[in-house]
């Protein structure tokens, strides 16, 4: 006889071990969009700050 109740339970946890591993991926990918945000912001406010010591 299957113990189905033992199944299921271990379904869930690999299931939620799964999203939990998708989940920290995605965040990890939302900070590298951010980073690659703020170095380009960075280097602008850098340019406008040597065009206008230049000037």
């Amino acid at each position: 006889m299957t113990n189905y109740r033992y199944y299921t339970g271990s379904l869930f946890v690999r299931e939620l071990e799964r999203l939990k591993e998708e989940y920290i991926q995605l965040e990890l990918d939302d900070m590298k969009r951010m980073v690659e945000e703020d170095i380009l912001l960075l280097e602008k406010a850098v340019n406008m700050l040597s065009m206008n010591t230049i000037s």
